[in-house]
């Protein structure tokens, strides 16, 4: 498989940008209000994104994108979790793919990847948040995660939803 893993910096944060927001619109199409994902799929929307990246490069997070045959097609972020039930716990921040390679292996590669992050930053434990209804939930679970707790989630449209954390020794 011909792929390829680099960490954000200045010269690729603008498709890290672009990856989130077409992954977003992609993967939470029925879940997420149209006008929202389509808001954040806008070029105003898209440079403040980029402007806050590049802003917060030096961060606590790490984040990363994998290409498949020399095209930018997913992204990873794990960071000190924001849930405070979970302060041990490193988390899985983001973890999104294109359609047009979802099944192919990538997921589990950035997930791989996501752990040996977190393990660097001295974590033993991981927690995500995954949308109850995305259907992510499934490979979550295949990665051997255990369902830990449901939470309620406003997005910043202010849509409720659910959100399904999975935790892991990692």
């Amino acid at each position: 498989m011909d792929y390829k893993i680099e960490k954000l910096n200045i010269e690729n944060v603008e498709y890290y940008a672009r990856v989130n927001a077409l992954a977003w619109k992609q993967s939470y199409k029925g879940i997420v209000n149209d006008d929202f994902l389509e808001l954040i799929n806008t070029e105003p929307e898209i440079q403040k994104t980029i402007a806050n990246l590049k802003e917060g490069l030096n961060d606590s997070s790490r984040r990363f994108l994998i290409k498949y045959n020399d095209e930018y097609v997913g992204l990873i972020r794990v960071r000190k979790t924001k849930y405070d039930k979970y302060s041990e716990c490193g988390e899985l921040g983001a973890l999104y793919l294109l359609d047009s390679v979802k099944g192919k292996g990538l997921g589990k590669i950035l997930f791989n990847k996501a752990i040996n992050e977190l393990k660097n930053m001295n974590y033993n434990k991981m927690i995500l948040g995954c949308l109850s209804e995305n259907p992510s939930n499934d490979f979550y679970k295949h990665m051997g995660g255990e369902l830990v707790n449901t939470n309620p989630l406003t997005l910043p449209n202010g849509q409720k939803l659910k959100e399904n954390l999975y935790y892991y020794d990692i």
